[in-house]
């Protein structure tokens, strides 16, 4: 479904993507991995749109990418969460979900006023939806607590859930281990095979876990120096020596 292909991007003087490259298909966890400043997050901005690359493309189920705005790129079925978590800790963890349902139908300004009854049933499908998605992660007791002050395991499940309600056919994951416990990583992983087995969707992984990437992954791409270094099964990529040279130092 995603195609990525030459992509370069860069900053001033620094390359911080050099001609990347890979595919996520159809319904599959593609892990991507790489020491830190390898460029993965600096790709996921390229994919929604925050970065635009210098050349290269990015195409997702046809569509090219790199000609929508920021705000298209959800309504076209990627939605993701954020390596520093993006939040809004005055509102209720319910209200944070149903934020990430605006793709769906935003209703206008006249029908919203007047509560029309489509709009009363666009919102009724929205928040029923929430409601599922919090009893699924475990969030039901905390719907109407602010975001702020709850354990950082439980917001990176409020983040989950907020990029799911938006039902996407492609879900880009930026860290989601990062400051979790072995017990809450175990867990998320376990919630999204769940999620991504039931719902079909595609999951674009970026993390430093290995024990979550390996296990989770179908295959996984390898960074370094913002170019695509391996590409393969699990198995495949953890004994290439490019990807040990790249995370242990080629004397190690």
């Amino acid at each position: 479904m995603l195609k990525v292909s030459e992509v370069v991007l860069d900053f001033g003087g620094i390359r911080a993507l050099d001609t990347v490259g890979f595919t996520v298909g159809d319904g599959e966890i593609c892990g991507l991995i790489g020491p830190n400043g390898a460029g993965k997050t600096s790709l996921f901005n390229c994919i929604t749109r925050i970065y635009q690359p210098d050349s290269g493309s990015i195409t997702f189920d046809g569509t090219d990418l790199l000609g929508l705005r920021r705000h298209q790129v959800v309504r076209h079925g990627i939605a993701r969460t954020f390596q520093n978590l993006a939040l809004w800790p005055k509102l209720t963890v319910l209200e944070n979900t149903v934020l990430g349902a605006h793709s769906l139908a935003t209703p206008r300004l006249v029908p919203s006023a007047v509560a029309w009854p489509s709009t009363r049933a666009a919102r009724k499908r929205v928040d029923l939806r929430a409601w599922e998605l919090l009893e699924r992660l475990d969030l039901l007791d905390l719907a109407s607590h602010p975001a702020a002050g709850l354990p950082f395991g439980t917001l990176k499940r409020v983040e989950l859930a907020r990029a799911l309600i938006s039902e996407p056919s492609l879900l880009l994951l930026d860290e989601p281990a990062g400051g979790l416990t072995h017990a809450e990583v175990d867990e998320l992983a376990a919630v999204v095979q769940g999620l991504q087995a039931e719902l079909g969707f595609s999951v674009l992984l970026v993390e430093h876990h290995m024990g979550m990437v390996m296990s989770m992954s179908d295959h996984v791409v390898a960074m370094d120096f913002g170019r695509t270094i391996a590409d393969g099964t699990p198995d495949e990529v953890k004994r290439d020596p490019a990807v040990v040279a790249a995370y242990l130092g080629t004397a190690a």
